[in-house]
């Protein structure tokens, strides 16, 4: 008896067991075909570029991670003017710097493709002819994947200009090479950081042919149409004994109007070149040696080119 009623107990066990199981499993398959389903119905995410991280080759001072569209030319006058402030040479005499010059640059830009860029220039300080490269190594994705930009610049300039120290033209070459990262944070702000470095084949006793400096930037949109824009550079290891040298800013106004972009920039540096004003910059704004300067592009296309604006 005994025996018949713990075989019941056993069978109404594996009963309510087998029950249990088919259960879990059914549901388990459930949800499976929903997961399916839903996999199914969900269109692809799409990996985009960010683009307009910035609106030039340039926030003030330094360089951004944008480059010139393929095909594309930039030409690009860079002009700065005198100090603002008497103690750094300016004042009502000079129109507070606008009746001097103390630097102008005539650019070209040219497209290889959409990530490589070559230029060359001409600048008025030192009598400088300039060579460059950029290329966009990586690209920022909307979906975050790449959360940054990474761009490649370099560039080797030769003077011109003869002295007694610079007899040689090889004393004349300068270089630098930065690598410039960037993020798009949102439609209105991004942001920018630059490790470089700038090496002059002669220096002056007691100063680096090799130096190393970190700029830093940013791109702020308050309205619409209108942006701040800001940047700083720090370098480092200067030990020129008897020359006061400052680190560069600039802050200016981006006003964007119809398609074309109008900035008023103000900035200590003391030439337009990054290897000048990283290493030669002798104004201070507390001396009132800050300095108005403006940028004037023009582009020309040649050929055809299908790629998204950059």
């Amino acid at each position: 008896m005994f025996l018949i009623k713990r075989n019941k107990l056993s069978k109404i066990f594996f009963l309510i067991l087998f029950v249990l199981v088919s259960i879990i499993n059914f549901e388990n398959c459930i949800a499976q075909d929903d997961l399916l389903k839903v996999l199914q119905s969900e269109t692809p995410v799409i990996k985009e570029n960010v683009i307009a991280t910035f609106k030039g080759n340039k926030i003030i001072n330094i360089e951004t991670n944008e480059t010139v569209r393929k095909n594309n030319l930039d030409f690009r006058i860079s002009h700065l003017f005198g100090s603002i402030g008497t103690e750094s040479g300016g004042g009502i005499h000079n129109l507070y710097g606008i009746d001097q010059s103390a630097d102008i640059r005539l650019g070209f830009h040219y497209g290889i493709t959409d990530k490589l860029m070559i230029g060359g220039s001409h600048v008025k300080r030192n009598e400088n002819f300039e060579g460059l490269v950029k290329y966009r190594l990586i690209e920022q994705t909307t979906d975050g994947r790449l959360p940054f930009a990474l761009t490649l610049y370099g560039n080797a300039t030769n003077s011109i200009k003869s002295s007694e120290a610079f007899k040689k033209n090889i004393y004349r070459l300068t270089y630098c090479a930065q690598a410039i990262f960037a993020r798009k944070f949102s439609s209105k702000f991004s942001l920018i950081l630059i490790p470089g470095i700038v090496h002059r084949n002669f220096v002056q006793a007691g100063d680096e042919n090799t130096t190393y400096s970190l700029s830093g930037g940013f791109r702020c949109k308050f309205t619409r149409s209108a942006s701040v824009i800001a940047d700083y550079s720090h370098t480092f290891g200067r030990k020129n004994v008897g020359l006061d040298y400052y680190d560069v800013s600039g802050v200016g106004v981006e006003i964007e109007t119809g398609g074309h972009v109008f900035t008023i920039m103000f900035t200590n540096a003391s030439g337009l070149l990054e290897n000048d004003y990283l290493v030669n910059t002798s104004d201070s704004w507390a001396k009132g040696g800050m300095k108005f300067s403006f940028i004037i592009s023009r582009m020309f296309k040649f050929g055809k080119n299908d790629a998204v604006g950059k």
